[in-house]
């Protein structure tokens, strides 16, 4: 499992644990214990005003404030591990509590990684944001209760009610926005899946009109690569936008949130256009991926209020997200270029392999064939066992001949890199041991990996269905379908095959699916067996 999937599922299961709490402490708690999980920590702690909140690693009631309170969130420190000693310690600073810290160490000379750091700062956003949820309904708790025994401060308290009621709503509405984001992170959605549902919802959540992603460019331009707008009618995705002169949007290529409160007097491409889309104020998030600020998460308002003050904290937990959604289509593109590498340097070897015995040991016994036949044509009538030995040594060599061809065959034919996918399986037909039913509608030449992987799939169908099923027929379909190039084979076999118990099977699914494809076999008891490929014809 690649690091940025394991950072999104721990900060998943993360959030799961510590919504479930139903105070302040038992949230603290649940969060320090879930960190130093996580991050293999020997201590955890959320320390307040000098004061700790919950703690884990220490003695019950002995973690030292004084000590914890000296990591700081920008410089860091080293703290006291119980039968450890000093070890690298590091906090994040906590939105509420006001002045709140979440510190951690664990021993060993290194600290945080990079994942394990934006790991932490989401765990922190998480506890900050339950921690202060719960506040507001113990609030809200005691604000109806003294609203019983008090009858003339029953108006304020409505107000206050109301209120903390709103602002629990919209921050149940950002936990459920942030929930759906990283369900698509986590599932490994498409980039611009996740890109498009995280415009949408931080306009929705903002109320703002307009919402997107955009990323920069080396040239220091804009390029849109996922917008949402209220009124439905928005720029085309590729659009790509010159700074100019806002100086505002240089902050935010540093790495921090920026806010554009009026776009009047701004001069540069990105302020004319606010202007004629009637844009009044923006505020954008950096989306950071290794340490680099790859692009920005913009929402973008019509109306003459401003956006609330905490506005742009809000979309900082989209922006991570954002950025582990990148990193691991990164990870995902790096690991499908090395497995599609290792498929090529195979099927060389096997090429080189076929080549080598038929320039070598093929032409080699081919000769000695014909020695032999001449050989038994010229042995006089007086001698006819020896007559007799030489033929049966030629047709043993003969029998050993085609043997080595179908070896080789099987290696890497020959006919697929001479005439491509259509008389390859055409030969491949010919030769099963099951009758074939073959329409192969392909006109021209495909990419090599691709014709290779579709040959392969075929020939270990059409071999399980004459080795397994006990077919009487098969039906092999090869055609080119938009971008992909579909490969059936049907069988009217016995069924039951298991794909998982196959090694044959499975080194094919590892094949196909090196290429982008996919594979997939039916096989219900009774019913036949199908082996279905799809090869996008782009793999070279």
């Amino acid at each position: 499992m690649s690091r940025s999937i394991w950072s999104t599922q721990q900060l998943a299961e993360f959030l799961a644990a510590v919504s479930t709490c139903e105070t302040e402490a038992s949230a603290a708690l649940a969060a320090v214990e879930w960190a130093a999980e996580a991050l293999d920590a020997e201590v955890a702690a959320i320390l307040c005003g000098g004061e700790v909140l919950a703690a884990v690693g220490y003695p019950e009631g002995a973690a030292p404030a004084a000590e914890l309170s000296s990591v700081t969130a920008s410089g860091g420190g080293e703290l006291g591990v119980p039968g450890v000693g000093a070890s690298p310690a590091t906090a994040v600073a906590l939105e509420h509590p006001p002045g709140g810290i979440l510190v951690l160490a664990r021993s060993g000379s290194q600290g945080l990684s990079a994942e394990e750091a934006s790991l932490l700062r989401g765990m922190a956003r998480v506890t900050s944001l339950t921690m202060r949820m719960l506040r507001l309904l113990d609030d809200e708790r005691a604000a109806r209760e003294e609203s019983d025994s008090q009858a003339a401060e029953n108006a304020r308290l409505l107000g206050t009610l109301s209120e903390h009621t709103a602002m629990l709503e919209r921050l149940a509405e950002e936990q459920a926005a942030l929930r759906r984001v990283a369900t698509l992170v986590a599932g490994q959605s498409a980039a611009d899946d996740i890109f498009a549902a995280v415009g949408e919802e931080v306009a929705r959540l903002l109320r703002a009109d307009i919402g997107g992603v955009a990323r920069y460019r080396p040239d220091r331009s804009l390029t849109l690569v996922a917008e949402w707008n209220r009124d439905g009618a928005g720029l085309p995705l590729g659009t790509r936008l010159e700074a100019g002169d806002v100086e505002r949007l240089g902050v935010l290529r540093a790495g921090n949130p920026v806010r554009i409160a009026n776009y009047e007097g701004l001069a540069g491409p990105v302020a004319v256009l606010a202007r004629e889309l009637g844009i009044r104020s923006t505020i954008g998030a950096p989306v950071i991926v290794d340490g680099e600020v790859w692009g920005s998460i913009f929402a973008s308002s019509k109306k003459p209020e401003p956006f609330p003050d905490d506005a742009e904290s809000r979309i900082m937990g989209f922006a991570e997200l954002v950025a582990t959604a990148i990193s691991n289509a990164v990870s995902q593109a790096k690991l499908a270029a090395s497995r599609a590498r290792v498929v090529a340097a195979a099927d060389e070897t096997r090429r080189r392999i076929e080549r080598d015995l038929h320039d070598g040991i093929q032409q080699r016994l081919v000769s000695l064939a014909l020695e032999l036949r001449a050989a038994e044509e010229g042995t006089p009538p007086q001698e006819p066992e020896l007559k007799r030995d030489l033929a049966r040594v030629t047709d043993g060599l003969n029998d050993a001949l085609d043997e080595l061809r179908n070896l080789a065959r099987g290696i890497h034919p020959a006919i697929l890199s001479e005439g491509g996918l259509a008389p390859a399986l055409k030969a491949l037909a010919r030769r099963s041991a099951v009758p074939v039913e073959l329409d192969v509608d392909v006109e021209t030449r495909l990419p090599e990996p691709v014709e290779v992987a579709s040959y392969f799939v075929v020939s270990e169908a059409l071999a399980n269905a004459a080795k397994h099923a006990q077919a009487s027929v098969a039906q092999v379909d090869v055609e080119v379908v938009g971008s992909h190039l579909h490969v059936s084979v049907r069988d009217d076999g016995v069924g039951g095959a298991d794909p998982a118990r196959g090694s044959g099977l499975i080194g094919l699914a590892d094949r196909v699916q090196a290429l982008g494809g996919t594979l997939r076999v039916q096989s219900p008891p009774g019913g036949g067996t199908t082996m279905c490929a799809d090869l996008p014809l782009g793999s070279e």
